[in-house]
C-alpha cells in the first residue's frame, strides 16, 4: 500500500533521468518504479536573496525541516587552505543536512543502512521528529557510532558488512526504507552547502569531496546547477572527488583504469557501487573535474595535515588533504573526528 508524504510542497514531482518517469511526489518512492534507477526532485525554485533560513526555504521541497540547528557552517581559511567545516553541524557530520528534509517527510519507522555517520545522523532526525529508526550496520563500523545511534532511540541491527547491512535494510519489512544514497529528499538537504558557499566565498573555482555514494557531491551539483538557471553564478566550479582505493566505481568508469589494493581506514566512502553512479560521472565531467584515489597512507598523511591546522576531522574527511590547495579552491571537511578518536589514536600511534 502507498504510503502519502506530509510535509511536501504542492508542484513537487519524482523524475527519473535514466527512463524520463515522472508523477507527483504524493506517496513515497526511492527508486523508479519503471526501470529502477534513482529519482530525482523537480519543482519551482525561488531565487534566494541571502544564506538564511528563510530564504534557503524557497529553494527546499518541503515546508519546513526539522530544524536541530544544521547547516550555515563556517568557511574558514587555514593557512593555505579553505576549510567548509561541515562536522560542525549537531551530529557532526554533512549528512545532518539530508535528515533535516529526509526524515520530515514521513509518518512511519525509518530504514536505513549506515557504516556510521547516516545512521547517527537519522537517529539524531527521526527522534527529533517523534518516530522510530533502524539502523543496519557492518559489525565493525565504529564502535562510538554504533553507540551514538543506540543513545539516540535507533534499534542497531550489526551484519557481517556493508553489503549486507544494505541487503538487510532494503528487505525490511516492518519500516519504510529510505536509504540516503537513493532518496531524493536527502540531495535537497545537501545542495545548501553550494548555496552558502555562493555567499562564502569571494571566488569559487574548485571543490575537493570525499567520493563514496556521492551524495555530497550529487548535492552541490544540484545547489549549483540551480544557481546557474537562476543567474546567480555562471560557471559550475570544477569537482576534484575522492574515492577509497579498492572502492573505486566512478575512477574506473571515468578513466577506464582499474585500482589496485585496497583502503581500509576511510570506512565513509569504503562503499559498493553507487547507485548513482552515471550521475556522479556525469556531474565531474560536467565540471571539468576529476577523480583522484585514496588509500591508507593518505589518510594518515591527512590526519596529519589536518592536526596541523588544528582541526580534528575523522578518517574519511581527511582524504581531501591529498589535494593540494590552489586559489579558488575550497575542501568540504565532511565530519568531525571527535567521534572516532579512538580510531585515529590507533591510527596515528
Amino acid at each position: 500500500m502507498p504510503l502519502n508524504l506530509i510535509n511536501v510542497k504542492k508542484g513537487v514531482k519524482y523524475s527519473c533521468s535514466k527512463c524520463g518517469f515522472t508523477t507527483p511526489a504524493m506517496t513515497w518512492m526511492w527508486k523508479c518504479p519503471r526501470c529502477g534507477h534513482p529519482l530525482d526532485l523537480e519543482f519551482d525554485v525561488e531565487k534566494p536573496r541571502a544564506a538564511t533560513s528563510r530564504e534557503l526555504m524557497k529553494v527546499l521541497p518541503v515546508r519546513r525541516t526539522i530544524n536541530l540547528g544544521e547547516g550555515y557552517t563556517p568557511l574558514i581559511r587555514r593557512g593555505e587552505y579553505g576549510l567548509k567545516m561541515e562536522g560542525l553541524n549537531p551530529t557532526g557530520s554533512f549528512k545532518d543536512r539530508g535528515w533535516s528534509i529526509a526524515a520530515s517527510i514521513i509518518e512511519a519507522m525509518l530504514v536505513e543502512d549506515s557504516s556510521g555517520n547516516a545512521g547517527v545522523s537519522l537517529s539524531a532526525y527521526s527522534r527529533g521528529a517523534g518516530i522510530r529508526a533502524r539502523i543496519y550496520v557492518p559489525y565493525n563500523a565504529s564502535p562510538s557510532k554504533k553507540a551514538l545511534m543506540r543513545f539516540l532511540g535507533s534499534e542497531v541491527v550489526e551484519t557481517a558488512d556493508r553489503s549486507e547491512a544494505a541487503a538487510a535494510a532494503l528487505n525490511d519489512r516492518d519500516g519504510v526504507y529510505v536509504g540516503h544514497s537513493w532518496n531524493p529528499f536527502f540531495l535537497e538537504g545537501t545542495k545548501l552547502i553550494a548555496y552558502e558557499l555562493l555567499y562564502q566565498a569571494k571566488t569559487l573555482e574548485s571543490i575537493v569531496v570525499p567520493l563514496g555514494n556521492g551524495t555530497l557531491l550529487l548535492g552541490l551539483y544540484r545547489g549549483f546547477q540551480e544557481m546557474i538557471k537562476e543567474g546567480l553564478i555562471k560557471d559550475m566550479p570544477r569537482f576534484i572527488a575522492v574515492e577509497a582505493q579498492g572502492f573505486c566505481f566512478a575512477f574506473s568508469e571515468l578513466t577506464g583504469q582499474r585500482c589496485d589494493g585496497k583502503a581500509t581506514l576511510p570506512e565513509g566512502i569504503m562503499v559498493g557501487k553507487p547507485p548513482r553512479l552515471d550521475q556522479i560521472i556525469n556531474a565531474v565531467k560536467e565540471s571539468g573535474g576529476e577523480i583522484r584515489l585514496a588509500g591508507d597512507s593518505d589518510v594518515i598523511a591527512g590526519l596529519r595535515v589536518a592536526a596541523s591546522l588544528g582541526l580534528i576531522v575523522e578518517p574519511t574527511s581527511a582524504v581531501v588533504f591529498m589535494v593540494k590547495p590552489v586559489p579558488g579552491m575550497v575542501h568540504i571537511i565532511t565530519g568531525t573526528g571527535l567521534k572516532t578518536a579512538d580510531i585515529i589514536h590507533r591510527i596515528l600511534n
